[in-house]
Formats: C-alpha cells, sequence, structure tokens
C-alpha cells in the first residue's frame, strides 16, 4: 500500500469516528438548519405578496397624486386671481382716502 492510501484511510476513519461521537449535535444542526431554510421561504413568500400588494396601489396613488397636482396650481391661480382683486380693491380705496 502506498503511503496516500494509508493516510486517506487514516483520515476517513477519523472523520467517520468524530461523526459518530458528534452524531446528535450533527442531527440537531441539520434540523434547526431546515427548520431556517423553511422560515425563510415562508418570508420570502410573504414578502413576495407584499410587494405585489404595493405595486397593485402604486398606480392608483401615482393618480391621485397627479389629481392634488392639479387641483393645487388651479387653487393657485385662483388665489392669485383673487389677490389681485383684493390689491386692486386696496389701491383704489387708499387712493380715495388720500
Amino acid at each position: 500500500m502506498k503511503l496516500r492510501n494509508l493516510l486517506l484511510a487514516g483520515t476517513a476513519a477519523a472523520i467517520s469516528y468524530w461523526a459518530v461521537t458528534n452524531k446528535d449535535k450533527i442531527s440537531e444542526e441539520v434540523h434547526e438548519t431546515r427548520n431556517l431554510l423553511d422560515d425563510m421561504s415562508g418570508s420570502y413568500s410573504k414578502i413576495q405578496e407584499q410587494v405585489g400588494i404595493i405595486k397593485a396601489y402604486s398606480q392608483p396613488l401615482q393618480e391621485m397624486a397627479q389629481d392634488l397636482n392639479y387641483k393645487f396650481r388651479v387653487y393657485q391661480q385662483e388665489a392669485e386671481g383673487h389677490l389681485g382683486q383684493i390689491q386692486s380693491f386696496q389701491e383704489k380705496y387708499t387712493k380715495s382716502e388720500k
């Protein structure tokens, strides 16, 4: 037998011994990892659902924002018109008082 084969066999035996002595810890770790993966996949699906809900609301919100911007511009123009009228009345009365 070659030295390489003996080293491989010895390493395999040591790993096997370590695995047998720590089988409870290893199985517990595998179980915990499996639970974490299940939880992660559940969370991922919930996140995907929530992203879909957000996307569904984005279009109506954009339309509402555009509508509010339009109404604000109309209100500003109307207010400017009224302020112009108020200023003209004010000038008229301030000139007549002098």
